[in-house]
């Protein structure tokens, strides 16, 4: 268990910030720092004593590197999964795992192959709340019915759209959001409850979707669907909406969880996900006989939560109880989505791995 685990980081955008400080309270030697900017990487590199380079391909060619912690963009995450993979690498890496469920599986396979450990860093799982709910799961006996969403407040998109800017699609072109994170609200806020439902729940093995997909845009701003689980029937929506004091806490953020069961309720209420050291979240688990326990935790980040948990396996050799398909099964999901809602009907859910 003392094993030094020592880090690669790559990509220093806004989300890495949390990843550092995951690997430092984990007691992790962050060695290298990579990013095709190197203004970006430098500031953690001295930061951290670590090495700063533009070409990943150094981190991987370093003996003494043992994991490798990946939060550049989704379209670069297969290559750089493969080549430390094939490095002998374990691999931390950021949502989502690629941009298309054959990529991810691809990934997964990889790894099966070279006994590597693999996380695909949902860190939704490691919300105080959400942890304490899944312990909490038995009490509730056969699971009836679960609504599940991500209300997330993008101002107002709707009508004509934006003519510049982060949302704006150029004619014949891209937006900066699909260029960034390969799509739009399904992928960016979705994507986290749809590896919710695969953890309290099961993989879903049929659904029905409906999206909204603006006209001139290249992201979607709603996706809906009607989940089938041998745990019973998931209603899911992932929104970007305009209101800006709607949620638990009244900031535009507005995402629950609930789970009905013959024995009682459980409801998560999740804080926005990147003020974690000022905002926590609520559980509520209502018993079978009516009474109410509220779960109330002081604000922690769910991203050094989970980072510590990979750590910590990744020095004992063992990948533990977050499976290597963790990532793939979401990009699955997500593509069996789309494929939904462009069709207009039911899909079964092929699941590959």
């Amino acid at each position: 268990m003392n094993k030094t685990i020592t880090a690669g980081v790559i990509g220093c955008g806004n989300i890495s910030r949390f990843h550092f400080s995951g690997l430092e309270k984990a007691g992790a030697k962050i060695k290298w720092v990579c990013d095709l900017n190197e203004a970006a990487a430098r500031p953690w590199a001295d930061r951290f004593g670590a090495r700063c380079t533009t070409d990943y391909f150094e981190i991987m060619a370093d003996p003494a590197v043992t994991v490798v912690d990946i939060t550049a963009l989704s379209s670069v995450h297969k290559p750089v999964c493969m080549k430390a993979i094939a490095a002998g690498k374990a691999v931390i890496c950021e949502k989502t795992l690629a941009e298309d469920p054959d990529d991810a599986l691809a990934i997964v396979r990889a790894a099966e192959r070279k006994g590597t450990i693999l996380y695909t860093s949902y860190m939704k799982r490691f919300i105080p709340a959400v942890a304490q709910a899944k312990a909490l799961m038995p009490e509730l006996g056969q699971i009836l019915s679960t609504h599940i969403r991500a209300y997330q407040c993008w101002g107002d998109l709707r009508g004509r759209g934006p003519t510049a800017g982060f949302f704006h699609t150029p004619r014949g072109g891209r937006s900066q959001l699909v260029r960034n994170y390969g799509g739009g609200i399904l992928v960016c806020g979705g994507s986290h409850i749809l590896d919710l439902v695969c953890f309290f729940l099961g993989r879903p093995h049929r659904l029905y979707a409906t999206m909204e997909n603006p006209p001139g845009r290249d992201y979607d701003l709603q996706a809906a669907a009607l989940m089938e689980t041998a745990n019973g029937v998931v209603h899911f929506e992932a929104l970007a909406h305009p209101l800006t004091k709607i949620g638990f806490l009244r900031d535009g953020w507005d995402e629950r969880i609930e789970i009905n069961g013959v024995n009682g309720r459980l409801e998560i209420f999740s804080a926005m996900w990147d003020d974690p050291e000022h905002k926590a979240s609520l559980l509520v688990h209502t018993d079978k006989t009516g009474k109410a326990f509220e779960y109330r935790y002081a604000p922690e980040s769910p991203f050094a939560r989970a980072i510590v948990f990979f750590c910590d396996n990744i020095r004992r050799g063992v990948q533990g109880t977050q499976p290597r398909t963790t990532g793939y099964d979401v990009d699955e999901l997500i593509a069996h989505i789309k494929r939904s809602a462009a069709s207009g009907r039911a899909v079964d859910v092929k699941w590959r791995a």
